[in-house]
């Protein structure tokens, strides 16, 4: 049988932690070269687990598949011990869900009671912007992320499960409102404002304007949809969201349709492909399949 050194392990996770190897070295008050020994050690049985970058350490892939597990191992040795200490029977474990800013709340919302009533587990939110939770999702940071498009750049790291889709339509403040009749050529020339180069969104809207032969004229260019939306409610340009998206903004009068597109704007449910055989990942999925 093959035996992991736990011991190796765990200094591993507090060097990951902290960074650092003199950072672990004083927490665990052991000597900085006995705890390099143990990581090399460790490296030797599991393999690269650290880059070494001047006098940084840097997560090789393998060493944050690694990071995951030894937070889950040692999470959960404290949740036993706290158990143990209240006299409690059972503690449940947390699953962290990464919400992308500019996903509905509506549809994060349902993602949560569907996680919650599926595994029966306590849920805690991450929010944050894409490139974030991306690189938290591989760090094991989060265990599923809510994106609002699929990111092209992630090397089949990570499946994909559809789980939402909502119509996309032209939405202004009041000095556009006007722009509704006759469109969609009262939007040639027009300014728009736009996510970033490459985001699914944007290539819809440059897509419509091709299609309907429409000079289109970007003033601004942001990567946040609150932003958007504030920057469009100000004034500032005409944009291109999900009817859900803007609800809440629509329902204030601060931005008015214009005219609808003739796609959807998809959300989806981005996993480890690596952690695809974990039981709880299997009956997530299958929740999502539906």
């Amino acid at each position: 049988m093959n035996w992991l050194n736990y011991h190796h392990l765990f200094y591993f996770y507090k060097i990951a932690e902290f960074g650092s190897v003199s950072k672990a070295a004083l927490e665990l008050r052991i000597g900085q070269p006995t705890l390099s020994s143990q990581l090399k050690e460790l490296e030797g049985r599991l393999g690269i687990l650290f880059e070494r970058r001047s006098r940084s350490l840097i997560l090789t892939e393998r060493g944050k598949i690694v990071l995951k597990y030894a937070r889950e191992i040692f999470t959960r040795g404290e949740e036993l011990l706290g158990v143990l200490e209240r006299g409690q029977l059972a503690l449940q474990r947390e699953l962290v869900l990464g919400a992308q800013e500019g996903v509905p709340k509506a549809i994060i919302c349902e993602t949560l009671l569907r996680l919650h009533r599926r595994t029966n587990l306590k849920v805690r939110v991450s929010e944050g912007e894409a490139p974030v939770l991306l690189d938290q999702l591989l760090e094991g940071k989060v265990d599923l992320v809510v994106f609002d498009h699929e990111l092209s750049h992630t090397d089949g790291t990570i499946v994909y499960r559809p789980i939402d889709k909502e119509k996309i339509a032209f939405w202004g403040g009041d000095n556009f409102r006007k722009k509704a009749r006759g469109f969609p050529k009262s939007l040639d020339a027009q300014p728009m404002i736009l996510s970033c180069v490459g985001h699914p969104l944007r290539q819809t809207v440059e897509r419509f304007f091709v299609e309907n032969d429409l000079e289109l004229q970007i003033a601004i260019e942001a990567p946040d949809t609150a932003l958007i939306k504030e920057l469009a409610a100000n004034g500032g340009g005409i944009v291109a969201l999900g009817e859900s998206t803007v609800r809440g903004w629509v329902d204030a009068g601060r931005l008015h349709r214009i005219g609808n597109l003739p796609y959807t704007q998809n959300y989806s449910l981005g996993i480890l492909k690596k952690f695809l055989k974990d039981p709880l990942s299997e009956i997530i999925l299958q929740e999502f399949r539906r």
